[in-house]
């Protein structure tokens, strides 16, 4: 099923069961994907290029230092500029592959097919490729759009349940962005997947995309939790998954919300997303810890002259409102100390309780 999108928009967006062959790229091509799926990938009868890399990328090496020899075997190939390349598997996966393609020869084509529901959700789509320094994550990057989204959904088939409700979390941001409580609730019950959530969010995220590709305005609300949870994600030392860190986050945003005199959430609400949230209470990092890298956080926004550090910096930060839209605040890092050490205690009287 193509997905309807917006006129002009540059990705054509697939929302499939199994994968399609027919969706490959016409004429030249080359696969970049994760290891783990090569033989999920031929037993679906889908092709696999002569020069294909198939690699394992973990969530630390998300750096340049791991596409520098993709780039140096498309060179070898050669790969012309007329050839697209492929991307099959996660968030991370499809940003280095993303990323390396906006080098490749200046910008070469590529198509991305997410394999993880954070990827399907949110990751693939967007034209937001990156790798992570030692600073922060995702200080490097282009914009550089794929040529077609194609989301297969048997391809979850295989995923560990953590890495399931890790996806979740980006179709709560969805919800929230919205202020689309009813639905935000429906999200947090216990039961499986639905297909129309991922086509609700995708759907949800070309508009916003279209209307703003290079995050000069709306698009930022799309980092709603991303602000404390990739503190928190970097500061576990990254035993938090992605989406953990982010759902995390969308906690700490409501509370900070609060904190800043808009509507409070009902218990309705934050009560699930605290039940669910309370076993990642022991890989939350002391707020000393989270502070700096909120300060070097790539939305942040400092004075003339001065350097990046919590006492001279503001943050562009995403507050949700229930039954309205989400609304862009700037604020000094340390406004994010009292949600921190709220959340904190949320959790863990949860976890007592339980």
């Amino acid at each position: 099923m193509r997905l309807s999108t917006p006129g002009g928009f540059a990705t054509e967006v697939f929302l499939l069961e199994a994968p399609d062959r027919e969706l490959l790229p016409v004429g030249a091509w080359t696969l970049v994907g994760d290891l783990r799926l090569r033989e999920a990938w031929a037993q679906a009868g889908m092709p696999e290029p002569e020069h294909a890399l198939w690699v394992a990328v973990p969530e630390e090496e998300k750096k340049l230092r791991t596409v520098i020899p993709w780039l140096e075997h498309w060179a070898r190939i050669p790969l012309h500029r007329d050839a697209t390349v492929v991307a099959l598997g996660g968030g991370v996966l499809s940003d280095l592959t993303g990323l390396a393609a906006s080098l490749f020869l200046r910008g070469i084509a590529w198509q991305v097919w997410p394999t993880t529901l954070l990827a399907m959700a949110d990751a693939a789509l967007g034209g937001k490729t990156g790798a992570d320094l030692s600073a922060g994550k995702n200080l490097v990057g282009a914009f550089h759009a794929p040529r077609r989204l194609v989301a297969c959904t048997d391809l979850l088939a295989g995923l560990p349940e953590r890495h399931v409700q890790n996806g979740l979390w980006e179709l709560v941001k969805t919800a929230l962005i919205q202020g689309e409580l009813a639905w935000a609730q429906e999200l947090l019950q216990e039961g499986p997947l639905k297909v129309a959530w991922v086509e609700r969010a995708l759907a949800f995220k070309a508009g916003v995309v279209h209307r703003d590709p290079r995050e000069a305005g709306e698009r930022r609300l799309l980092n709603l939790g991303h602000t404390l949870g990739h503190a928190l994600e970097a500061a576990s030392g990254y035993r938090l998954l992605h989406g953990e860190a982010v759902g995390l986050g969308l906690l700490g945003s409501c509370l900070l919300a609060e904190e800043q005199g808009l509507k409070p959430f009902p218990p309705s609400l934050l009560e699930p997303l605290v039940k669910r949230l309370a076993p990642l209470a022991p890989q939350i990092a002391p707020w000393a810890d989270c502070l700096p890298l909120l300060a070097r956080d790539k939305k942040a926004l400092h004075a003339p002259g001065a350097s990046p550090d919590a006492s001279t910096s503001q943050i562009q930060c995403v507050l949700p409102r229930p039954g309205e839209p989400a609304v862009q605040r700037a604020l000094p890092p340390a406004a994010w100390e009292s949600p921190h050490a709220r959340l904190l205690a949320l959790l863990h009287q949860e976890s007592v309780r339980v």
